[in-house]
Formats: C-alpha cells, structure tokens, sequence
C-alpha cells in the first residue's frame, strides 16, 4: 500500500510540473543515468531521444512516465520535434560511433542551434577540452567536443558543459583490458605515467540533474567530473585485490600505444594530456553534486564480477 502511495505523489507531482527535460542518448549510458536521476527527483517531466523507441529500454523507461520520442542527431527537423517545449535539454554526442569528428561537431551543432530557436533555458552538454589546442596532438573525440562547446557559448545559448573523465567502466572493455601471461598472470598495457581522474559514468547522472536544479550557480560554468585520482598502478592493484588475480601494469610510449587497435591513436592522445594537460577534475564538487558518487574502490568491490580475464 505504502509503495501505492508514493507511486501516486510521484506521478501527481510530475504531471503538475511545466518543465521539462528532454535527454539526447535516453538509452545509452550517459542518457539513461541522467533520465533515471531525473525521474527519481520528481521534479520534470523527462523526454528521451532514441532512433530506436520500440527498444526494450525505450519500452522500460515509457512505463516509467518518459515519453519517448524517435529522431536522429543526423535529423535536423527530428530535433526540432523533440527539442520543442523543453525547458532544458542534456545533450551527449558519440563520436565512436561513426569515429568522424566533423560528423560529431556538425551533430551538436545542430542540436544547440534547434535550442537557440526554440528557446531552450539550459542546456546540459557532456563535453570535453579541446586537446588540440592544449598538447597540439590531435584528439578527436576530444576535439570535437571541445568544438561544440565553443559554439555552445559563442551562439549565447545558456549552457552547462559537464567533462566525464575516464570511465571505470573501461575497465571493463577487452579492448582496453588484461592480457593473459603464460604464468597464468595478467598485464594491462598504458601509455598513462601520473595520476588519472575516473569516475562510474552512471554516477553521472545524478550530478547532471542537480545542476538542472541549481541554473543560477552553473549556467555558463565547466564543469570536470571526476569519483577518483590515482595512477594506473593503483588502479590495477585494486582491481588485483577485489578479484584475486595477478595484474601487473605494462607502460609503453604514446607512439607505440597508438598503434595497439583501431583508436587507439585517439586514446593515447587523451592519455598524453591527462599527463601534460592538467585537466581541471573535481571530486569534491562531484561529490557534493552526487553524495553517493563512488570512489574506486567501492566501485571496483560491487563490481569485481565484470572485469574480462
């Protein structure tokens, strides 16, 4: 009955609300953390975009009050339909998708122009630096983020840019992952020397919606995310504790990292600027935005089951 009660105050306290959200990449990963995050406040109505609306997690988050609307970043009419009404918007672009750059930036920039003419109030873009500009090494899926962001700004949209570092999740990615010695131990290949920022990308989203609650303190604001900092030995040693495996850190150069898989080029130039850029990550504020955002540890022992030996 209990359960009855607050569903009924969640959905009256929803459907009286003028403002809403509407969230590009609603089933992704970035996306589907901040429409649940949102939703869990109870305070806007929650738009998800999606090319794939009979996906069963566009089904999950229709039952759950998202309206789900179908259109393409590639779509500019279909942007125009699903940015219509929205009080603020969350925007992520997925540059690997496609791997072109000037695909990514054409993508944001047409999103943030549908804002512009719609009248968007905020909008909330999973950005980055332009690390070009920084370390003069081409970045791609930096770059163009780094990109649109200016656009953001240069075109007078009010905007917050939130910077993701490094996914703990990627740990999890064989592509990034452990490779099985004759000894039956484990190394993990880097390029990486200092101290790395990472945080769990669903702990994202809930700092997404308090800066939807808070514009006045963040609009214009950049702002860098980040649930832990430490080097990639000791990101590995914990990984070795929580799972009981043997792991040792294989350190090469930049160069010979980019050559390791497909895009790998573009990885070894994120992880130079992590050592020479000084990218401006803050786990206090992510923490405050986000009381239960997770530090490594917690994460890597809830999670010990998905690391790919």
């Amino acid at each position: 009955k209990e359960k009855k009660k607050l569903s009924e105050r969640h959905t009256k306290k929803v459907t009286t609300m003028s403002q809403l959200i509407t969230v590009f990449g609603a089933t992704g990963k970035q996306g589907g953390a901040v429409v649940e995050s949102l939703l869990y406040s109870g305070e806007y109505k929650v738009r998800g975009i999606t090319r794939n609306p009979d996906g069963e997690k566009a089904k999950t988050m229709q039952a759950k009050g998202v309206e789900i609307i179908q259109a393409s970043l590639d779509d500019q009419a279909s942007i125009d339909r699903a940015i219509a009404g929205s009080y603020g918007v969350f925007l992520v672009t997925n540059f690997w998708e496609y791997m072109d750059k000037e695909r990514e930036m054409k993508q944001g920039k047409t999103v943030a122009d549908a804002c512009k003419k719609a009248g968007v109030k905020h909008v909330v873009f999973s950005g980055l630096e332009k690390v070009k500009d920084i370390t003069g090494l081409d970045c791609p899926h930096f770059d163009g983020k780094g990109e649109i962001e200016k656009y953001l700004d240069n075109i007078g949209q009010p905007n917050t840019s939130v910077r993701y570092p490094f996914y703990f999740e990627n740990f999890t990615v064989l592509e990034l992952g452990f490779q099985k010695q004759p000894d039956g131990s484990y190394t993990y290949t880097t390029c990486m020397q200092g101290e790395m920022d990472a945080i769990s990308v669903y702990d994202g989203g809930p700092i997404v919606a308090s800066i939807f609650a808070q514009p006045g303190k963040f609009v214009g604001k950049k702002i860098g995310l980040s649930g832990d900092r430490m080097t990639l030995k000791e990101y590995i040693d914990i990984i070795s504790k929580v799972t009981g495996q043997t792991i040792t850190v294989n350190t090469i150069t930049v160069d010979s990292y980019a050559k390791l898989f497909p895009g790998a080029d573009d990885l070894a130039a994120m992880f130079h600027y992590y050592d020479h850029g000084n990218p401006d990550r803050d786990i206090k504020l992510s923490k405050q935005l986000n009381p239960k955002t997770k530090n490594f540890t917690e994460w890597a022992t809830d999670n010990k089951n998905n690391f790919i030996f």
